[in-house]
């Protein structure tokens, strides 16, 4: 009598899953990437929301804050009456 061998459905799938293990590994990975990226650029693509404001905060300066940022010269005022240390040039003046 002749001994057929039984085929198991689960053994075969493990064989299977254990031949192409890395490469359903990188397939599963790559899909994750692919879905996180449109997820992402979704994201990114959708308009601000303008019209909520809530979301807007007021900031408040104490006087003498102002008060020292006044004192400050604009970029169109030269400051020619600075002394600088010998042998040292100012290269932001002209």
């Amino acid at each position: 009598m002749k001994n057929k061998p039984t085929t198991y459905p689960s053994r075969s799938l493990a064989a299977t899953l254990g031949r192409f293990n890395v490469t359903i590994f990188i397939v599963i990975v790559v899909g994750i990437l692919v879905f996180c990226i449109l997820i992402l650029n979704g994201i990114m693509n959708k308009p601000p929301d303008i019209n909520n404001d809530s979301n807007t905060s007021t900031t408040k300066f104490d006087q003498t804050t102002i008060n020292r940022l006044n004192k400050f010269k604009t970029s169109s005022e030269n400051s020619s009456n600075q002394v600088l240390p010998s042998g040292r040039i100012n290269p932001f003046s002209e």
